[in-house]
């Protein structure tokens, strides 16, 4: 026998994750206050089915402790080696149409042959199929005293609101690390295998929290009564901390070497494990910056990779899909965007002070031309400031500015030579449009102050992309170490 069978929990005492649903289970046994459907729902692996059969064998047991099945009654014992017939367990995928839910309802008619109740663990329920769910309806209302309906589903959103008003429903919580933990540990002890911290780390993140993908992993590794996180680095081609880190470095330093140490990490060790242990490692990365002005540019590697590594779970070759994260995360500001907009084709070349005395023109398109005549319409500079600039009244309300601010003169900030650079970084053109539109000011050689002009300009402005493409722009300019405001 497996040990995630052997110790999958058999009572409320051995369920110690889910603390409040089990608890209440408890009292309903305990109070004899029963209904005749309940609804269990939540993640995968979180505990529904093992709480349904508990729960069950609770209503069932001849002598139930505060609630909790004695596990050595004749009940008890016979639910245990799968004899009672009385406790049905059904998976909806094999029973999705209309007349097995009849035949159910047929033979729930009949009344137990040794059990107080008749009770059918409905799992998976969210998969039957409509007319099956209707055929339900009826007896979930008013079942006979004798019947009790379990449903579990991973998926409550496919349940009908018709199913939902008859039941009631106890929603499942994640399992946290903690617990799983705990679970592996209590299971060593009884098994008399040693296992070190770092092997249950390893196995808790490749499990992703579930407790049966765990405790899988955690009898594979079982070596001769223990398990050893340098042989489980061995067998599984784990890399080091010191590898994870170096190729980050890297990729934050846009530096292309990294592709190579990519190509040599391959022919070392787990390309998957690998590429999980860098997302895992970028996200503490994240969290540890939650507050820093490269906040932007680590998401953006984070979201990269983890786009690439779900698109090679269906590609024909998953290295070519983390080889094509890894350059996307360390190339992207080189990138030539393929589909320039009809905005990036159009340069403004004069002055914005001699704009805003231009008239307002209004260039009218017919809406029977196509994408390929709008790109030879010609803009004025003041269809662009619209948007960006002087809107015709619709100011965004502006702070207080301090008075170092209103009285510094923004001469002494190169404004067309930092766009200029913006460009090469390939900046969005709303981007630029939006610092055209604004006042810019070098306060004390360390303050960057941006005055934008209108709401759509700020929130473009504000944005964690936009602040980190300043920052580099200034960075260029040799002004290393300045504060960004965007007022």
């Amino acid at each position: 026998m497996t040990l995630y069978l052997k110790y999958r929990p058999k009572d409320f005492e051995s369920l110690e994750w889910q603390t409040f649903i089990k608890e209440t289970l408890r009292q309903a046994v305990a109070q004899e206050k029963l209904v005749g459907a309940y609804l269990f729902c939540g993640p995968r692996w979180t505990g529904k089915t093992s709480s349904a059969r508990i729960f069950a064998k609770a209503i069932n047991c001849l002598h139930p402790a505060n609630g909790n099945p004695c596990g050595t009654c004749d009940i008890c014992k016979n639910f245990d080696e799968e004899k009672l017939v009385d406790i049905i367990e059904i998976d909806a995928a094999s029973y999705t149409w209309v007349d097995n839910v009849r035949e159910i309802i047929e033979r729930a008619s009949f009344v137990p042959n040794v059990c107080k109740y008749k009770v059918y663990i409905i799992d998976e329920v969210h998969m039957l199929s409509k007319w099956a769910f209707n055929a339900l309806l009826k007896i979930l209302e008013e079942p006979p005293s004798h019947l009790k309906f379990i449903l579990a589903t991973t998926e409550i959103h496919k349940i009908p609101e018709t199913i939902l008003s008859r039941c009631q429903r106890y929603d499942f919580k994640s399992i946290s690390s903690q617990d799983v933990e705990s679970r592996l540990r209590f299971i060593a002890e009884k098994e008399w295998v040693t296992i070190d911290q770092n092997s249950i780390d390893f196995i808790v993140k490749q499990a992703n929290w579930w407790l049966r993908n765990a405790i899988s992993l955690f009898e594979q590794l079982i070596v001769n009564k223990e398990i050893v996180f340098d042989r489980v680095i061995e067998n599984f081609w784990i890399p080091q901390t010191e590898l994870i880190q170096k190729i980050y470095d890297k990729i934050f330093q846009w530096d292309t070497s990294v592709v190579q140490d990519f190509e040599e990490m391959y022919q070392k060790y787990n390309p998957q494990l690998f590429y999980k242990e860098l997302l895992f490692f970028i996200k503490d990365q994240m969290l540890e910056n939650i507050w820093h002005q490269n906040l932007g540019k680590i998401i953006f590697i984070l979201e990269t990779l983890e786009e690439a590594f779900h698109k090679s779970k269906t590609s024909f070759d998953p290295k070519t899909s983390y080889l094509i994260g890894i350059i996307k995360a360390v190339s992207w500001k080189n990138l030539v965007i393929p589909t320039a907009t009809l905005w990036e084709k159009k340069e403004i070349s004069t002055p914005v002070s001699q704009i805003k005395n231009i008239p307002p023109q209004k260039v009218e398109i017919p809406q029977t031309q196509t994408i390929s005549q709008l790109e030879d319409i010609e803009l004025s500079p003041t269809d662009l400031l619209d948007v960006f600039g002087d809107d015709d009244g619709f100011v965004a309300p502006v702070e207080e500015k301090p008075q170092s601010v209103q009285t510094a003169s923004s001469s002494n900030f190169e404004k067309e030579n930092f766009i200029s650079i913006l460009k090469t970084l390939w900046a969005k053109w709303a981007i630029t449009m939006s610092l055209r539109s604004s006042e810019i000011s070098l306060i004390n050689g360390n303050q960057l102050c941006i005055s934008a002009k209108t709401t759509i300009a700020k929130n473009q402005l504000w944005h964690s992309d936009s602040i980190s493409l300043m920052t580099q722009a200034c960075q260029q300019m040799a002004l290393n170490e300045v504060e960004i405001k965007i007022l």
